[in-house]
């Protein structure tokens, strides 16, 4: 230990620690600020800024500035290496698997409906759920349907329940009939069937939650096998369907293949909400819940980059997303493209990327193979000769729109599917398992979380993200990249989508971020990675305003949010009572315009307006643009500012601030109503805020003084009327709150 040198005297005048503190605060100002030009030097690769930072002069040396110069790139590449996996970590997700404890404590409430494919009635799994139903005590009814002979479940299901009120849920095990359709190999009865019950959800012919049930559509550990990939199709829509009507989707529950006592009765327990969770998977093991998990890039010396090499296949490669991937591919060193163009190869479009690619001394061919059919897929895969070995896919095909599921046949969905999945089938197929260096996919974030809309999208994609984890559980190699948005890419190629995505905390990465994230995907071996720049603190609220979500419940931005989110739930629930006790001193026309105030401030900001000028009492929301996210912001700051629950459905029932304030006041009048009678305080505090002339407007003014007057103002001569007023006094004393005001407007009804 170091003993400081402490002054001797006193008359030294000396403040020995002060000068100690302030020497060390500015030294590591000092320092900082050093530093701080240092990595500045660095970044720019700035050998002069660097020397003049380090003290070095002229006397240093010319060896000793060369090998700074040296060590200056050296840093420079260490710091973009390391600014680049840290911005790219930023954006990675994964799906992950969470036991559930407790999930088969629950059992489902009131009579279920069981909707299942033919020869249900037959199958062993199927009657151990009715015979544990029955045993519970659970009214149950089992309804088959066979979609390939056209029937529809929800001709039947509307009959059923048009007769019989008693129902209360719907358990759909209709997705397990795995019979092919001939739109798409992707496609099974089961699927079609799936999606009509979801149309019918949507048109609101079946009003009761509806639990969609697969059997081997996920995996929730390396060993546990998929062993029905096509039904994950099921789980893409399902999860639009939680989104687009979530006071009718029940939840996705994927069953083990075999059904033993242990299983059925966590099934059932899942259906009785005991756990909460709506995307499960029942295992012998237990419940396992689906959880959206972040997806770091691992923390070691830099691996090297996925050096492609040969023939590198990219569908979809000469246009959106698809031509980054080619030119990545080829500054990487890749010797052949082998690129698939769905239209005109000799467009200028097509034609300018060929030249571009060429100039980097790269190969090139373009086919016009119809890769939606096997027939294509053959022969784009013949080798033709002097052309390198195929040694990588990567297929880039888009099968973008916006759909509601209610609103989507089965025929467009056969469509996207053809598309997009086909296409990676039968490539998987046909190359078998030919080594390969690389099998990318580019998918969908949809797919991963789901998307209002976006049912065709998800289930499209959610299939692909399965086919990956198939081929990689084959051992065979397999990436997924589940894209969020990119810049001026698919939806995000109109401005205004691009808008309306980033106010919903989808925020737009580059093209060349999206680049660098697909190198460092492959670069790690990953099967299914979500790369997404999403503003956690705008997305929750619009993804979860009318239905919580368990699967973003795991990560850690979300955690912190929801603690906040319990905390400012006090502090406005605080806020609303002092809102709520401010309109009560106000006459009727005052509370009004109090809350049309606060009805154009909240709508203003959840327009990203300052001016209150922008809303305008009588004009529709929907003229100002109004969309589900704002309606939604809107809903839940004006139930905070006013301390009650509103409908998730308030700007719709109510189209102007006009309107809503009429409501609101309604809601406010009637919760008072509600409220226990006041303390006699609070009532003479009310009265005496109120100006005379209030109670002179309202015509009571002359009553209030007549319950006022005293037996001092009574004439003495009157003894007996003076007995009587000190009666009706000592009445008017021992009234309530209601009685006293019936009294003072003269005991009529009002």
């Amino acid at each position: 230990t170091t003993t400081p040198h402490l002054p001797t005297y006193a008359f030294q005048h000396h403040r020995y620690w002060l000068e100690e503190a302030r020497s060390a605060e500015s030294e590591a100002a000092e320092s900082g600020d050093v530093e701080a030009r240092f990595w500045a030097a660095v970044d720019r690769e700035d050998l002069a800024s660097l020397t003049r930072t380090l003290g070095m002069d002229a006397e240093s040396g010319t060896d000793s500035v060369a090998a700074l110069s040296t060590a200056l790139g050296v840093l420079a590449s260490w710091r973009r290496g390391r600014d680049e996996r840290a911005e790219v970590t930023r954006l990675r997700y994964r799906v992950g698997w969470t036991p559930v404890p407790h999930a088969s404590t629950g059992t489902p409430g009131g009579a279920l409906l069981v909707l299942a494919p033919p020869g249900a009635a037959e199958d062993e799994g199927v009657a151990r759920i009715m015979s544990a139903l029955d045993g519970q005590g659970r009214r149950s009814r089992l309804l088959e349907f066979d979609a390939a002979h056209g029937e529809d479940p929800a001709d039947a299901l509307g009959e059923v329940l048009a007769g019989d009120g008693e129902f209360t849920g719907v358990l759909s095990l209709l997705a397990l009939d795995r019979r092919t359709r001939p739109e798409s190999p992707a496609l099974t009865e089961g699927t079609a069937a799936t999606l009509a019950l979801l149309r019918a959800l949507g048109a609101g012919t079946v009003g009761l939650p509806v639990w969609s049930v697969t059997s081997g559509a996920v995996s929730v550990g390396p060993a546990d096998r998929l062993r029905a990939p096509e039904q994950a199709v099921v789980w893409g829509l399902g999860r639009a369907v939680a989104l687009e009507h979530p006071d009718r989707w029940g939840g996705l529950v994927d069953l083990p293949e075999t059904l033993d006592d242990r299983t059925v009765r966590a099934l059932l327990g899942v259906l009785g909400g005991a756990s909460g969770e709506d995307q499960v998977a029942v295992r012998s093991a237990g419940v396992f819940a689906r959880r959206l998990l972040e997806s770091p890039l691992r923390n070691e010396p830099r691996q090297a980059d996925w050096q492609p090499r040969g023939t590198v296949l990219v569908t979809g490669g000469t246009e959106s997303l698809g031509r980054h991937a080619a030119r990545r591919l080829a500054l990487a060193g890749a010797e052949h493209l082998l690129l698939t163009v769905d239209g005109d190869p000799d467009a200028s479009d097509v034609q300018d990327l060929v030249a571009e690619l060429t100039g980097l001394g790269v190969g090139v061919s373009v086919s016009t193979a119809d890769i939606s059919n096997r027939a294509g897929v053959a022969e784009l895969l013949a080798d033709p000769a002097g052309r390198p070995a195929l040694t990588a896919v990567v297929h880039t095909v888009d099968s973008a729109g916006m759909l509601p599921v209610a609103s989507t046949d089965v025929d467009e969905l056969g469509k996207a599917l053809r598309v997009k999945a086909d296409a990676a089938l039968y490539l998987d197929e046909l190359l078998g398992d030919r080594p390969l260096d690389a099998f990318v996919v580019f998918s969908s974030a949809a797919g991963v979380w789901g998307g209002g809309g976006q049912g065709v999208t998800g289930a499209v994609n959610a299939f692909l993200d399965t086919l990956v984890e198939d081929r990689r559980q084959r051992g065979l190699a397999a990436t997924s990249v589940a894209w969020g948005v990119v810049e001026g890419i698919g939806v995000a190629a109109d401005p205004a989508v691009q808008e309306q995505l980033r106010r919903r905390g989808v925020l737009p990465i580059s093209t060349d971020l999206a680049m660098t994230s697909l190198a460092a995907a492959l670069r790690s071996d990953d099967g299914v990675v979500a790369v997404a720049d999403i503003d956690w603190s705008a997305f929750v609220p619009a993804f979860t305003s009318v239905r919580p979500s368990p699967l973003l419940g795991d990560l850690p931005e979300v955690r912190r949010l929801a603690e906040a989110a319990v905390e400012a739930a006090a502090d406005e629930a605080e806020a609303g009572s002092a809102l709520v006790q401010s309109l009560a001193g106000l006459s009727e026309a005052d509370q009004k315009r109090a809350l049309m105030k606060l009805v154009r401030e909240r709508a203003a900001a959840a327009l990203g307006h300052t001016d209150l000028e922008e809303v305008k009492p009588r004009q529709a929301f929907q003229e100002m643009g109004f969309d589900s996210l704002s309606s939604v912001t809107l809903r839940n700051t004006l139930a905070a500012a006013i301390g009650e629950s509103l409908p998730a459905t308030l700007v719709f029932d109510c189209p102007s601030p006009a309107a809503l304030v009429d409501f609101l006041h309604e809601t406010l009048a009637g919760t008072d109503a509600e409220e226990p009678e006041g303390d006699e305080e609070d009532l003479r505090r009310v009265l005496a805020s109120v100006p005379l002339d209030r109670f002179r407007e309202a015509g009571v003014l002359d009553a209030l003084f007549s319950l006022a007057r005293t037996e001092s103002l009574t004439p003495v001569s009157q003894s007996g009327a003076t007995a009587s007023v000190a009666d009706e006094l000592d009445e008017i004393d021992s009234m309530d709150i209601d009685g006293l005001v019936q009294r003072a407007l003269g005991g009529t009804e009002q």
